[in-house]
């Protein structure tokens, strides 16, 4: 278990959409949210990602695994 953090929701959260081929929609769904909120009561609306944060995390994270690969592949290649 990790401590309560935005960013270790977000991450877990992205990972559930991807993972599970669940709708990007999903976080902003009331009950989805409720969800969270029950596992965490003390957290506020701006703890909670929105489809916006993780629609940007899955982007930034394809971005890196891309630029990774690249590197790796030139390395290969020299």
């Amino acid at each position: 278990p990790h401590a309560f953090s935005r960013e270790v929701v977000l991450k877990r959260v992205a990972e559930f959409v991807v993972c599970d081929d669940q709708s990007l929609a999903l976080a902003n769904k009331a009950t989805f949210r409720n969800c969270l909120v029950a596992m965490r009561p003390s957290a506020t609306n701006i703890d909670l990602p929105t489809t916006h944060d993780i629609c940007m995390y899955i982007h930034n994270a394809f971005v890196d695994l891309l630029q990774d690969l690249k590197d790796n592949i030139q390395v290969g290649s020299s």
